[in-house]
C-alpha cells in the first residue's frame, strides 16, 4: 500500500532563525509521515534568500526525502495593508518606481527559490488598500496600474522558470475586493502564469458555507491550497475537524478543480509536544485525502 502524500507549511511553530532548528523541523515533518513541505518561512517581510541558502534547504529536503509543494512569497515589508499613504520597502504595488522594482526583485527571488526546490507555484498576497479606496475612489486605478506593471514584468520570468503566481484569498478586506482582484487579473493574464491559492480558513471567515460557491467560477485557476479550520471569526489555523468548516463541499470543489495534489495543511501548533501535534495533523490530513481521492475517482469514471 502506497504512502499517503501530504504537505504541511513549514512555519507551523513559527520561524526559528537557528539553522539547526530548521533542519530538525524538516526531520520532525518527515517523521510524522508528511511527504511534502510548503516553504512558508519569511512569508512576509523583505528578506532575500541567498542561492546558497536555497541549496542548503534543498539538501535537507533530500536528506529527509521531502518534496516541495508550492512556496509562500512575500509582498514586502510588514505594513498596514488597508491604507495607501507612506511607502515601505520592496512593495510590488508601490507608485515609487525604484521601490516597486525592488518588490518585483523580491518576488523573483522567491521564484528562483521555488525553481530550486522543484516547486511550480508561489503564493502571493495582494491587498487593495480598501480604506483609502473608500475615501478616495480615484486611487483604485492608480493602485492597479502599479500592480499591472509589476505582474507584466514578472510574467516572462515566471514562464521561463515554470513557476505560477497564485493569489491567495485573504480576510483583511471585504470579500468583494478579493473577487475584483481575481476578475481583473485573470482576464488580463493567462492560466499558465496566474492562478489562485484557496485558503479554506480565510474563506470561512469571509464567506462561511458559501465559500465553495464563491470559488467555483475560478476552479480552472486553482493551483494552490492552504487547508486549515476555524470557527468563522478568528484565523486560528486549526487542524481540519477542529472548527466549523463543512469539508465535504471543500473537497468536492478541490477534486473538480485544476488543483494537483498533494493536499497542503497550513497550521499553527498549539500542543507543547510538536511531534504529537504533527501526528494528529497528519492523521486528519490523511482522512481528508481519502475523500479527495474518492471524489477524483468518481469524476474520472464519469
Amino acid at each position: 500500500m502506497s504512502k499517503t502524500e501530504l504537505a504541511i507549511a513549514t512555519d507551523f511553530m513559527g520561524e526559528k532563525p537557528e539553522l539547526e532548528q530548521i533542519r530538525f523541523l524538516m526531520k520532525q515533518i518527515a517523521d510524522a509521515g508528511f511527504t511534502h513541505i510548503h516553504w512558508c518561512h519569511e512569508w512576509e517581510g523583505d528578506y532575500i534568500y541567498s542561492s546558497f541558502e536555497m541549496l542548503q534547504i534543498k539538501e535537507w529536503m533530500e536528506e529527509f526525502n521531502l518534496k516541495s509543494k508550492a512556496l509562500h512569497a512575500s509582498k514586502g515589508t510588514t505594513r498596514n495593508v488597508n491604507i495607501r499613504r507612506e511607502h515601505f520597502r520592496r512593495d510590488y504595488t508601490s507608485d515609487w518606481e525604484y521601490n516597486r522594482w525592488a518588490g518585483v526583485e523580491l518576488i523573483k527571488n522567491r521564484v528562483d527559490m521555488a525553481a530550486c526546490l522543484s516547486a511550480h507555484e508561489i503564493v502571493l498576497h495582494l491587498y487593495p488598500p480598501h480604506f483609502t479606496i473608500q475615501e478616495k475612489p480615484e486611487t483604485k486605478e492608480n493602485f492597479y496600474a502599479c500592480v499591472y506593471k509589476s505582474l507584466d514584468e514578472l510574467m516572462p520570468y515566471c514562464l521561463d522558470k515554470n513557476v505560477k503566481i497564485c493569489l491567495e484569498n485573504l480576510f483583511d478586506m471585504p470579500g468583494e475586493y478579493m473577487l475584483e482582484i481575481w476578475n481583473r487579473l485573470f482576464e488580463r493574464y493567462p492560466k499558465e502564469y496566474l492562478g489562485l491559492c484557496f485558503d479554506t480558513g480565510h474563506a470561512n471567515i469571509i464567506w462561511g458555507e458559501r465559500a465553495p460557491k464563491m470559488i467555483e467560477k475560478y476552479i480552472d485557476r486553482l493551483y494552490a491550497v492552504h487547508i486549515h479550520d476555524n470557527n468563522g471569526s478568528v484565523d486560528y489555523h486549526r487542524i481540519p475537524g477542529e472548527g466549523n468548516i463543512k469539508w465535504n463541499s471543500i473537497i468536492n470543489l478541490l477534486a473538480r478543480s485544476s488543483y494537483e495534489g498533494p493536499l497542503l495543511l497550513e497550521l499553527n501548533c498549539y500542543d507543547p509536544e510538536p511531534e504529537v501535534f504533527l501526528q494528529k495533523a497528519y492523521k486528519a490530513g490523511c482522512y481528508l485525502d481519502t475523500f479527495y481521492q474518492k471524489e477524483k475517482t468518481k469524476l474520472a469514471d464519469k
